[in-house]
């Protein structure tokens, strides 16, 4: 039993030194999607203002480039992790306006248990986590954030003492 305690333990010390890792893929990917969105959205920019117009967002001839500049700056800001909070924050504001605008009505979810269950299955929801986790979790070891952070804790370390 001690033997099966012991590479329980191991293991999860190994998982531990791999935290690194889940915020750099979410980071990627989440940050992807939105870069690519954004390009595509930008190289269409007529059909994406249109669509603004049909869900009756006030304003879409400026809303629109708007969304397009959070969600490019936002993606490019996570894959490299640089701003990476602020571009969480900001990129979670566009998920709650998609799920008030769009993804609740086009699925038509009622406050019932079954609308719950269907709003929780949303990628714009499960999105809105990660960028939530991001927020709080922030960038991770590998992102440009954590150099910074490094370098401003060094020098106010290196202040404090003189």
């Amino acid at each position: 039993m001690k033997k099966l305690i012991g590479q329980v333990l191991r293991l999860i010390q190994l998982l531990e030194r791999a935290s690194a890792v889940p915020p750099l893929l979410v980071r990627w990917g989440v940050g992807l999607m939105f870069l690519g969105g954004a390009l595509h959205k930008a190289t269409h920019l007529s059909e994406f203002v249109a669509y603004f117009q049909q869900l009756r967002i006030p304003a879409p001839q400026l809303q629109a480039p708007f969304v397009v500049c959070v969600e490019f700056l936002g993606g490019l800001g996570l894959m490299l992790g640089i701003g990476t909070r602020l571009a969480a924050a900001l990129l979670s504001g566009t998920m709650v306006v998609a799920l008030a605008t769009a993804a609740i009505p086009d699925h038509k979810i009622h406050a019932n248990w079954r609308g719950l269950l269907d709003f929780l299955y949303l990628p714009e929801w499960l999105l809105l986590c990660l960028l939530g986790w991001l927020i709080i979790v922030g960038a991770g070891r590998f992102s440009v954030d954590f150099v910074i952070r490094q370098k401003l804790e060094a020098d106010t370390l290196t202040s404090e003492r003189s």
